[in-house]
């Protein structure tokens, strides 16, 4: 994944969008895509900052996490089970 590009350009970019360039002029004469610099002409207004968002980060664990009394008590049950016995024996509690 790629880094965001500095806060520096993106000020210039919005400042040159408030002095009355479009978005698409302002994104053509910094070198940026017109839809990055119509987000970030609109974050301000949205967030109060056009600080760049945090990137990357876990985005799985919250579901496995969510079932996590069932699996560590199915593992407890029998400690050499096999994540297929493992899926078939969470299936029932998915469905519900």
């Amino acid at each position: 994944m790629g880094k965001p590009l500095s806060i520096d350009l993106r000020s210039r970019v919005i400042a040159a969008v408030d002095q009355g360039p479009s978005c698409r002029a302002a994104a053509s004469r910094f070198g940026v895509a017109p839809s990055t610099a119509a987000r970030w002409d609109n974050e301000p207004r949205r967030t109060g900052s056009y600080a760049p968002k945090r990137q990357g980060g876990d985005t799985h664990s919250r579901r496995i996490e969510t079932h996590a009394a069932l699996i560590h008590a199915a593992l407890e049950e029998s400690p050499n089970m096999t994540l297929a016995e493992l899926c078939g024996h969470l299936a029932p509690a998915r469905r519900s």
